[in-house]
Parts: C-alpha cells; structure tokens; sequence
C-alpha cells in the first residue's frame, strides 16, 4: 500500500472516529439536560399536586370525612379541572396501594410505591412501546381520617426522546457529507504531502540505475526536506566513492600493465643472454659481459620484488612507533649509503638537532636511504647531497637535498606513482625500480607526517618531510 494511501486512511479513521465520539457526546449530554429539566419538572408538578391536595383537604369540615364514604375521591375529582395539564395524567392510591382516582384508563404496576416514604419522591422512567413517560410519586398522610396516600403523576417524554432520535439521525446525515468532503480533502492533501516523497524515490531510483548525476530538489525545511538533504549528501559521497573506486581500478590496471612491462624488459634480456650462452659458443670476455648483464638484471628482478614486497606490508599499516633518537639513525643511514655514494663520488653533509621521534625505526631509515639514493643517482660525480633535521616549535623537519639534474614541473605531481621514472633509461641502468618514492610517501602517510618536494631542472631538489615531536601527536 502506497504511502500517501496509508495517510489518507488514517486521517479518515481519526475523522470518522472525532466526529462519532463527539457527535454522540453531544447528543447524549443535550438528551439528558433535557431529561434531567423534565425530571425536575415532573417533581415540581407532582408537588404542586401534593400540595394543593393537601390544601383541598384541610379546607373541608373536619367531620367531612366521616360522612362520606368517598370522600377523598370527591375532594380529587374536584380539583382536577383546575390541576391536569395537557400530556400528564394523575393518580391517587390509597395505604393499600389501591387505586382510588385515575385520570386515565390505564394501569400501572404499584410496585413502585413501596419505595416510597412520608419524606421522599421517587421517579421512574418507562417505557410502554414506543412511548417514554415519567412515573413521580409522593407521599401524603391526611390527619382527618388518619389514611395515608400516594399521589402519582405521569408526564408524557416521548417529545424529547422524539428530539433525541431526530438529532441522531440529522447528525448522521451531516457526518455523512462532512466525511465525503474530508475523505477527498484528505486524499489531496495526503496526495500533496507525499509529493515529494515520491519525487525522491524517482530519484533514488534513477541513481540506483548509474545516474550518478541525479540529485533530490530540496524544498523547504521540514524532515523531508531533511530527508532530501541527507540523500543528496549520500550520494555526493558515495559518487566519490565510485569515482575513487573507478581510480583506483585504473590505477590498478595501470600498476599491473608497469609491472609486466618492468617484467618483460630484464627477462628478455635475460633469456636473450642465456640462449646466447647455451647455444653459441663465445670468448671469455663475451661469456663475461652476458653474464654480468644476467646477474645485474638478476638483482634488478631482485630489488623490485623486495620493493613490492615491502609497498604491500607497508599498505596493511600494521607497524608500532617506538621513541627512535635521530641522531642515531642518521648515522645508520650513512653508513647503510656510504658504500653506494663512494662508488658514485658523491659526498653526504649531514647535519641535525638531537631530538626524539615516534617513529618505525626501519621504515624511517628505508626512507631516508631512499631519498638519498634518489638523490645520489640524480647527482654527478663530485656533487653533494645534504641531509639535515631541525626542531621547528611542535615539529621536527627532514630535509634531503641535492644539486642534480633536477625534476621538471610538469613530472612531479607524477614521481609518486608506482613504476614511473623520470629518466626511464638511466633508472633502468642504475637498477632501479620506480617503486622508491611510491615507498616513501607510503611511509610518510603511516607515520602521520607532512612532505614537500620542491625541484628545478639542473639545479637539484629538495624532499623536505615535517614529523610531530614525540608527545605532541
């Protein structure tokens, strides 16, 4: 069932039900003020009777009463021109509970007169047919021939129950045309409610469908409104996150067509060489240079797996930070590179404040012996790379520079990615891989820590990397 049906259903059932309930309470509170001031009215009268009965009695001869065996009934019959009323009728029984006078034909069950006493009225409302009346009756003791008496009076109510069963069916009448009035009232305006509503649906939908574009109109300000603030939000993250899926796919794609290419390049000459080797027959100095051109692509194929071995660890992020002293580790890192440095005539300047860091101590120094053998391999014979740390208020700053060849603009917003060199060939030569800078910054995102690579072709670069104090992170 649809919503806006649900909301109709239920504004009608309220409706159907506020109207009975308070139609009937209404009809029910009029029909008994109007019952109860006839009530009233009939003990007012059976009063007056009582009273001008009793005043009849004690204006005749006190020895009235002894000579006529009918006395009272004579006394009756003479007042009651002057007492009946048009629609009551009135009784007279005796101790006996005997009728003595009946201004009517009927008779009535005198069953009623034992509940009554020489100091209250009683009333009873009946019902013969379909007709309603109203029984009073009192009491009336006559000191002239010490009898007493009850006097009854019947007051016709058949005028209002009438009024109440004309009211009921006049209301219902009315509720009838007001509820088909609020039904389509409360179809248009149920309808109208969850307009918008369905309008986010549609749009739900077309987004389910890849329309990743669609957005929810927002108007207003209530919940739905709410509601279609929060959808939109959803969705602009949640295209996000298909865009960065739809990257990281690519980037992917792009990672495992690098690495085969990286593959095919040393196998082939591997291969090459070692068909060379098993088939033809070569001089010393040939079997020499191929097998030295096998065991360098050998340690080449080496490297990259270490290389990706080491990227996938670092990408689970399971690594504890220990305190590590810089100092130290800047003397591990020279030593670590000395040999490699020596071998390319390049001189390391270290310098640095004693300090103590959170850190991964490996992968610190991996870091660092990556930026410097980046650097040593972008530098000439002669050149000189400096690797310096200083205290910076909160934070500690790494910085690895050299006078290299340098990096154009245009490349470096690219050296982070995995297996792309600037200089693919001399990369190539020197052994390397394209997965060192994907390492460091990996490194530096573990170690919650900020970097800046600034360079200028044949000016050199400068890696600068600022780490938190150790208690202020």
């Amino acid at each position: 069932m649809k919503f806006y049906w649900k909301m109709f259903i239920s504004f009608f059932i309220l409706i159907s039900l506020t109207f009975a309930v308070s139609g009937t309470w209404m009809i029910s509170a009029s029909f008994k003020t109007s019952l109860q001031r006839e009530i009233e009215m009939g003990m007012s009268r059976n009063e007056l009777y009582r009273t001008a009965l009793q005043n009849a009695v004690s204006a005749v001869p006190a020895d009235y009463f002894t000579k006529q065996n009918h006395s009272m009934k004579e006394i009756i019959s003479s007042l009651q021109e002057s007492l009946l009323e048009k629609g009551t009728d009135f009784f007279v029984y005796n101790k006996k509970k005997k009728t003595i006078f009946s201004s009517t034909k009927k008779t009535e069950d005198v069953s009623l007169l034992e509940n009554v006493d020489k100091s209250h009225k009683i009333y009873q409302v009946c019902q013969k047919g379909e007709n309603y009346y109203l029984r009073t009756v009192s009491y009336l003791f006559v000191t002239a021939d010490m009898n007493g008496y009850y006097i009854e009076t019947q007051t016709n109510l058949q005028e209002i129950f009438q009024k109440r069963d004309d009211m009921t069916k006049m209301y219902h009448y009315i509720v009838l045309i007001v509820l088909i009035c609020c039904a389509v009232l409360s179809f248009v305006i149920s309808y109208l409610l969850t307009y918008r509503v369905r309008a986010l649906s549609v749009t739900a939908r077309a987004f389910a469908r890849g329309q990743m574009e669609e957005r929810a109109k927002i108007r207003g300000t209530d919940e739905i409104a709410k509601l279609a603030i929060d959808f939109n939000q959803m969705a602009d993250e949640l295209q996000e996150k298909m865009e960065q899926l739809e990257e990281h796919v690519k980037s992917q794609e792009a990672f495992t067509a690098a690495f085969a290419h990286e593959l095919k390049t040393p196998l082939t000459s591997i291969i090459g060489y070692a068909e060379l080797l098993r088939s033809m027959s070569l001089s010393k100095e040939e079997e020499l240079t191929a097998a030295n051109y096998i065991f360098s692509q050998g340690k080449r194929l080496e490297s990259l797996s270490y290389k990706l071995l080491e990227l996938f660890v670092l990408q689970k992020g399971e690594i504890s930070f220990l305190p590590v002293n810089v100092g130290e580790a800047i003397e591990e890192v020279k030593q670590i590179t000395a040999q490699g440095l020596q071998k390319k005539e390049v001189i390391l300047e270290a310098s640095f404040d004693e300090a103590v860091l959170l850190l991964e101590k490996d992968l610190f120094i991996s870091l660092l012996v990556n930026l410097v053998d980046n650097a040593a391999k972008a530098s000439q014979a002669g050149g000189h790379i400096r690797l310096t740390g200083k205290c910076e208020e909160n934070r500690y700053a790494i910085m690895v520079r050299d006078e290299g060849k340098g990096i154009p603009e245009s490349e470096i917003k690219n050296i982070l990615e995995p297996f792309y060199m600037v200089d693919k060939s001399r990369s190539r030569k020197e052994g390397g891989a394209g997965l060192g800078m994907t390492l460091c910054a990996e490194i530096v995102r573990l170690h919650h820590a900020e970097w800046k690579i600034e360079s200028k072709e044949n000016e050199g670069t400068k890696i600068t990397i600022w780490f938190s104090l150790e208690g202020e992170e």
